[in-house]
């Protein structure tokens, strides 16, 4: 759904050139020029995070504990970014890729050394020409899995993991 207080994008040639300014700040790590993208008070959603970042200050940590994470995490466009009807949000499709090199805090992974690549679909609203509330909506599940996070599907260890699970239900933990 789209906030009332969400304002029209000035035109597709500008959400190009906002997009470039946004992805050279994640692809150089560079927290503080992704933060200048994002209102003081934005609503920042993405899977990784427990609850949505909150301001400037939230998305420059979320920036640069991805970055503690994945130092090489590089983001491309996927697709151009493309605007809703009435030009009030934008959707912006990216390619997310990079190496888990340290550690993932919360909850604590240690590196594997392995690599991710997934899609990432951004919805964005704009205020004043920053983004205002963002929502990234891309698979958790399958970056766990590239990443060796999670036991590969069908494994003996995800049966396991799954008779733990019914286990904790059963003793109604």
């Amino acid at each position: 759904m789209i906030e009332e207080e969400a304002e029209p994008i000035e035109s597709l040639a500008w959400l190009g050139e906002f997009t470039e300014r946004y992805i050279a700040g994640w692809n150089t790590g560079d927290a503080d020029a992704v933060a200048a993208c994002v209102t003081e008070d934005t609503v920042w959603h993405d899977p990784s995070l427990g609850e949505p970042a909150l301001g400037r200050a939230g998305v420059a940590k979320f920036v640069v504990d991805t970055v503690q994470s994945f130092p090489d995490v590089r983001y491309t466009n996927a697709l151009p970014p493309m605007l809703t009807p009435g030009s009030r949000a934008a959707i912006v499709p990216w390619r997310m890729a990079g190496t888990h090199l340290g550690l993932i805090e919360p909850p604590g992974f240690a590196a594997t050394g392995k690599r991710f690549d997934v899609m990432v679909i951004d919805l964005w609203q704009f205020r004043s020409g920053l983004i205002w509330r963002s929502r990234a909506v891309w698979d958790l599940q399958e970056m766990l899995l590239q990443l060796g996070l999670m036991p590969p599907r069908g494994s003996a260890a995800e049966r396991a993991m799954a008779g733990a699970q019914r286990l904790k239900s059963k003793l109604g933990f």
